[in-house]
């Protein structure tokens, strides 16, 4: 067995800008990639660090110095950690099977050799076998170290695999010709700040509805487009163009009117034309593409979320309400007793791509910065309460609730967390998944518990899909009602499908699409967010 410390990969100490809206994004690659722990036997490559976690064969470790010391700003709104490609590399055990299951990749901000560090970001492993790139929110590590003093501003990450110690998980991390460098993208905004507090507010009692989303879709461009939002507006404050975040001007580019937001012709605001919204390129059989009709225009990234505006206003009544909570607090006795003696908590978010980001403008890297729900939630219940809370993401696009019973004991059972968020549903729609639903979600509760036993859970229920999707809408009513039906002690339920339903009584599905299809937008993400605090953060607690 070899103990390898002194791998390393150079990289060039440069910053670059990265392409995008004003070069928002600076490139700072890592001075080099060190070797830290013990490479597993069986690893004969030289030309690459190593990440495991075999207790019996070796864990190994890479670890990246930064130097931001020229980096103009003392915050940013999103620092993400470009890893590039991880290889899985070919190491047999004698007398071990290999494992569906996988571990967490997970990024400490370390301050010594022997530092075991804080907790910067995580996302689990993907099925190995493949060349597989990894992008890694840090943006916590990366402000708090930004924020020091000039001669100061050096941050060292590290990059582990954790979880249930399982045989064949050891990667390679390339830095050969070809191979993206490891880098941190730091993204500069000019006058931007944090708007979390306004985010969060409960839109059912608030006095200003903030940026609340619309999406312009006319089937006349000379003709006035009425939007339809929430509530009737009294006095609308602000209208932003999400691709630029440009204000537009009223009586220009928009008017209110008997408590309603039109959009003149000639408006600046990104109006869209029905006819060619609804169509897609179809490539036929020699070749040639075109555009043909479609009842949903699914298109991942930031494609809707540049053709989206949000608008900031006070609503003039309220002639509606919002679902009533299903749980409390109560629900989860050692939670609450740990978040009210501000003790730490150890939360980790297991779900599908809604969970993980996608969608949310921070998670795709365009402006305002948006963090998913669940970044959101962990900070709020840190804001909230004063504790520590170490904020865990395991979730994985594409995932079913079948999947995460599998993975249940290496991403979720092994961290003992006090709090597993439970949120699948999307992905099990399909006729045979749906009926398993329950029984899935059963099976990680008992899972986890085999392993930890004071876990306590939120089960969340899933936005629902476009209805105009051939499924419908009944595949994820069915599953939202399964959900219901789970009452054990320890258990709680934050339900984002009855209030996606009633925002979609006075919203266009639209409006609050990320993808069109099946993901949140910003405002959709922060819908997640307030359902889940409903439970977690009883009004009493809450404060400025």
């Amino acid at each position: 067995m070899r103990n390898i410390l002194a791998l390393v990969l150079t990289i060039s100490g440069l910053i670059i800008p990265m392409a995008g809206a004003e070069n928002e994004f600076a490139r700072v690659p890592a001075a080099r990639a060190e070797q830290a722990g013990r490479i597993p036997d069986g690893v004969t490559r030289a030309d690459i660090v190593v990440l495991a976690d075999e207790p019996e064969g070796g864990v190994a470790n890479i670890r990246l110095p930064f130097d931001l010391e020229a980096v103009a700003q003392s915050a940013t709104p999103l620092a993400r950690l470009q890893l590039g490609t991880l290889e899985k590399l070919p190491v047999k055990r004698p007398g071990q099977k290999s494992t569906a299951e996988r571990g967490a990749l997970h990024v400490f901000a370390v301050h010594g050799p022997d530092d075991a560090g804080e907790l910067a970001g995580s996302m689990p492993l993907k099925p190995g076998g493949l060349l597989n790139p990894y992008t890694i929110d840090v943006t916590r590590a990366v402000s708090e170290a930004l924020a020091r003093p000039p001669g100061q501003r050096k941050l060292t990450l590290e990059v582990r695999i954790e979880g249930k110690p399982l045989p064949y998980e050891v990667y390679g991390l390339a830095g050969g010709e070809g191979k993206s460098p490891v880098a941190l993208e730091i993204a500069s905004l000019e006058g931007w700040t944090d708007d979390f507090a306004q985010c969060l507010t409960p839109l059912a009692t608030v006095a200003t509805i903030y940026r609340e989303s619309c999406l312009p879709l006319a089937d006349d461009p000379r003709q006035e487009l009425t939007l339809r939002l929430l509530h009737p507006a009294k006095r609308i404050i602000e209208v932003v163009v999400n691709a630029t975040q440009d204000r537009l001007a009223e009586g220009r580019d928009w008017i209110l009117r008997d408590g309603q937001l039109v959009l003149p012709p000639g408006s600046h605001a990104p109006v869209q034309l029905a006819a060619e919204f609804f169509s897609a390129p179809h490539t036929d059989k020699n070749g040639e593409v075109k555009n043909l009709p479609t009842a949903v225009r699914l298109v991942e990234g930031t494609w809707y979320h540049e053709r989206q505006i949000e608008v900031t206003y006070e609503p003039a009544a309220r002639d509606w309400s919002w679902p009533a909570p299903r749980s409390t607090l109560e629900q989860l006795p050692r939670l609450k007793n740990l978040l009210t003696t501000r003790a730490p908590v150890k939360l980790i978010l297991f779900g599908d791509s809604i969970s993980a980001g996608y969608n949310a403008s921070k998670f795709i890297g365009v402006r305002p910065y948006q963090p998913c729900w669940g970044e959101m939630v962990a900070r709020a219940l840190e804001q909230s309460y004063g504790g520590k809370v170490t904020f865990m993401n395991h979730s994985r696009g594409g995932a079913t609730s079948a999947f995460a019973a599998g993975q249940a004991d290496a991403q979720v059972a092994w961290f003992h967390p006090d709090l597993a968020i439970i949120a699948y549903g999307m992905n099990d729609r399909a006729e045979g998944r749906r009926e398993q639903y329950r029984a899935n979600l059963e099976k990680i509760i008992d899972s986890v518990r085999a392993r930890s036993p004071e876990t306590e859970f939120l089960i969340v229920t899933s936005m629902l899909n476009n209805p105009k999707q051939p499924t419908g809408l009944d595949p994820i009513l069915f599953i939202h009602d399964e959900a219901l039906k789970i009452a054990r002690p320890g258990v709680a339920l934050a339900d984002v499908t009855a209030a996606h339903g009633e925002l979609l009584k006075h919203k266009n599905y639209l409006d609050l699409s990320g993808n069109g299809a099946n993901h949140p937008n910003d405002f959709l993400h922060r819908v997640y967010a307030q359902q889940v605090l409903q439970v977690l953060i009883p009004a009493a607690a809450k404060h400025d």
